[in-house]
Parts: C-alpha cells; structure tokens; sequence
C-alpha cells in the first residue's frame, strides 16, 4: 500500500514522480503520480509535470 505524496518510480517507464491523489475504482486502489520531471514545451503550466495513472502493480517505492 502507497501513501499521498509518497516518491515512486512507475516501473514501465522507469519514470520518478509524487503520488498526488489515491481513489478507489471497481475494487481496485488508483494511484495518481505527477512527473518529478519538467516538460517546458508543454504550452499549458499546468500540464508541465504530466499525471500517470497507476495500479500498485505499476508503482514502487523510491528510497
């Protein structure tokens, strides 16, 4: 079980990022992650550090 603001890697795609909200849909626990990395390029501010949405089978801890 992860926490709200929690660092997490996103196994997939190797990529570092915050738990920033956590839900239940059918059953099963949803994980939020916002992107630790900065995509400038993106033409809206708050699209900068793009969402992921996770099951706890795609996420893992980072120490």
């Amino acid at each position: 079980m992860f926490e709200l603001f929690e660092r997490v890697r996103i196994i997939s795609n190797n990529l570092i990022g915050t738990i920033v909200d956590i839900y239940e849909a059918n059953g099963t626990t949803k994980y939020i992650v916002e992107s630790d990395e900065e995509y400038p390029e993106c033409a809206d501010d708050d699209d900068r550090f793009p969402l992921f949405y996770c099951t706890e089978k795609d996420i893992e801890k980072v120490e």
